[in-house]
């Protein structure tokens, strides 16, 4: 258990954050000038399995994963146009997630005792464990951040949300756009679809996000609307 004051760090009240501008953009945050790939990429992939699909040239670094999911490729070019704030850029995000990046700064995230730091708040797919057990495409952040997130994300600010330190954030999957094989070529299935590890539909999923488990959580702050 965290002392009170070290609590109380962590769960300003909402009234006291004045709204500002955001003072940073987040190293995940895709912009205008980065452009997603485009259909007419895509090929099948044979192996001993059957069909899979891939990307024509197609170069080792578009599969991530010991499932070799193939990942969605987008131009990269941080800094150029607008930032879009509501959307992460898929190659960042996968390796802030994957290698424990700050969300916001792009640096390795340092941890405790209890773990690296999250922010995290109630989704469908929780269980009832929640945060125990929460499933999330958010990276970690540094303290710094942590801070600026809360005072300045206009999606915090509507959202009731806890403050955590997590030891044991496992990989548990991916969420993209499933495709299925068909006469005429691939035909795309719904978007954001998630997708545990070892998923056999992952073979024919453009990955987006990936996602970590978050086990063994210590709740260090709060706060809600209002």
């Amino acid at each position: 258990m965290r002392d009170k004051e070290s609590l109380m760090a962590w769960s300003p009240k909402m009234s006291e954050c004045p709204v500002r501008k955001p003072s940073m953009v987040p190293y995940v945050a895709s912009w205008s000038s980065e452009l997603p790939g485009i259909e007419a990429m895509l090929d099948v992939k044979w192996d001993g399995d059957g069909p899979k699909l891939g990307y024509k040239g197609e170069r080792s670094s578009d599969r991530v994963g010991r499932d070799e999911v193939l990942w969605a490729r987008m131009t990269y070019q941080p800094g150029e146009g607008r930032p879009q704030f509501d959307s992460m850029h898929p190659g960042r995000q996968y390796f802030a997630m994957r290698w424990m990046t700050c969300q916001v700064c792009g640096e390795t995230v340092p941890r405790n005792n209890d773990g690296w730091l999250f922010v995290d708040w109630r989704k469908k797919q929780d269980p009832p464990t929640w945060p125990e057990g929460s499933v999330t495409d958010m990276p970690p952040l540094c303290e710094a951040h942590a801070r600026l997130s809360i005072a300045e994300c206009p999606h915090l600010r509507n959202t009731e949300f806890l403050v955590l330190r997590v030891r044991s954030p496992r990989i548990w999957g991916y969420s993209g756009v499933p495709y299925k094989l068909t006469s005429d070529g691939w035909a795309a299935g719904k978007r954001d679809v998630l997708c545990p590890v070892g998923d056999p539909s992952l073979r024919a999923v453009i990955g987006s996000r990936l996602y970590r488990e978050l086990r063994n959580v210590t709740v260090v702050g709060k706060a809600g609307t209002g």
